[in-house]
């Protein structure tokens, strides 16, 4: 008697899910999709963040530049002496110092 019970459980739980596929599918794909979200928005925030470092970072080292370049500067004395190695090095440490 157990066995003719657990077959048609058995076949009553195939053709239901035969049957019911779709319904079965599309709360699945959806829960998944209300699930993940959360992750998606922290990972556009955390993209976002990055690339304003990034372009923070990128303003600071072109005022760096401009600072050691300026008129004043030892950089722009020796290029205009002839010595570009000396002043590339006096760059360099400028760079290094700021």
């Amino acid at each position: 008697m157990f066995e003719i019970e657990n077959f048609l459980l058995k076949s009553n739980l195939k053709s239901n899910l035969k049957r019911y596929k779709s319904a079965l599918i599309y709360p699945f794909i959806i829960g998944s999709f209300i699930g993940s979200t959360t992750f998606i928005y922290k990972s556009i925030e955390n993209f976002r963040f990055q690339k304003l470092i990034q372009e923070q970072i990128k303003i600071e080292i072109q005022n760096k530049e401009k600072i050691c370049k300026d008129d004043n500067s030892e950089y722009k004395k020796l290029m205009t002496l002839g010595f570009p190695k000396t002043a590339i090095k006096k760059f360099n440490i400028c760079i290094q110092e700021q």
